[in-house]
């Protein structure tokens, strides 16, 4: 049994990927798990944004069947399952595929690259959604008396300044930084009703954590937008969870994390541009005209962004 291990053997040493683990095992599957694991491999690219009803439609099962089947697969649940199973199809397609060995050279190659890097990216952020989080975020920046948005690095630090950019629009007291130094000072003279939106890939930058930390302390609440279990995401009152996996032999690449930083930031825009349009409708049409004195008149200029 040691000599099997020692080499290799496929039964001593299950796959390591989703995928590769229901290709593995769906010959001894039951009729369920394998009606189910043939309705995801059939295409796993729509499976990582499908629901578990329209998922147990196209298998032919229960809803609780496609749940037993998430955590057969050692997943919590089915948010959990998508989630891997998309991180696993993304870094799949990007090492075994032929064309992703070498890097791009091409403007063609380049496009279908990034392409690929950005759909990636946001399906695995659209499997990851937590819409309960996004509405109690939502409720928090909608009654702030100031949003303070933060970053470090270069991904989170530009997300936060778009979140500024996005935010003042709604008339809400927006402000951005990325600067520790000013993060810790703006933390320590916060207040009741203020509100920190902070973005973080890996959830461990210490002056995020300290300035979230001191902010709670002075009653102000805080959003984070980063991975589950991170000591960012210990600290705040309102966790959007966000695991924005990047490969390392890519490094050529631009981040894609930003991408599904991008999408959690468009979602919170939009639900708090649906809810304050009656209390800001004339400030945008103030703006609009603004922007057609300064530009003339075109139906295309943007507002929101």
């Amino acid at each position: 049994m040691k000599q099997r291990r020692e080499t290799g053997d496929s039964k001593a040493l299950p796959p390591s990927s989703l995928i590769d683990r229901m290709r593995h095992e769906l010959p001894t599957m039951k009729r369920a798990d394998r009606a189910v694991a043939d309705a995801l491999l059939e295409n796993i690219d729509a499976a990582t944004r499908s629901s578990v009803k329209a998922l147990a439609g196209r298998a032919g099962v229960s809803e609780p069947s496609v749940i037993r089947f998430a955590r057969h697969m050692g997943c919590d649940g089915f948010s959990d399952f998508k989630i891997r199973l998309a991180q696993d199809y993304a870094i799949g397609r990007m090492y075994l595929s032929a064309d992703y060995q070498h890097p791009a050279k091409t403007g063609s190659d380049v496009a279908g690259h990034v392409y690929e890097a950005t759909s990636q990216a946001l399906a695995s952020a659209f499997a990851q959604r937590d819409p309960a989080a996004l509405d109690r975020a939502a409720d928090l920046i909608d009654g702030s008396r100031r949003v303070f948005c933060f970053g470090v690095g270069g991904s989170s630090a530009n997300v936060a300044a778009e979140a500024e950019n996005r935010l003042f629009r709604l008339d809400l007291a927006a402000s951005a930084t990325a600067d520790a130094y000013k993060q810790r000072i703006t933390a320590a003279t916060a207040g009741k009703n203020d509100v920190f939106l902070m973005f973080s890939v890996t959830g461990r930058p210490r002056s995020l954590i300290e300035s979230a930390r001191s902010a709670k302390q002075c009653g102000a609440s805080i959003i984070a937008v980063t991975a589950g279990g991170t000591p960012l995401a210990i600290e705040a009152d309102v966790l959007i969870p966000l695991i924005a996996f990047d490969e390392e032999k890519f490094f050529y690449m631009p981040n894609r994390g930003r991408y599904g930083q991008l999408f959690i930031l468009d979602c919170l825009a939009t639900l708090l541009g649906g809810r304050r349009m009656k209390h800001i409708s004339s400030k945008l049409w103030n703006a609009r005209t603004m922007l057609a004195d300064l530009n003339g008149e075109s139906e295309n200029q943007p507002v929101g962004d």
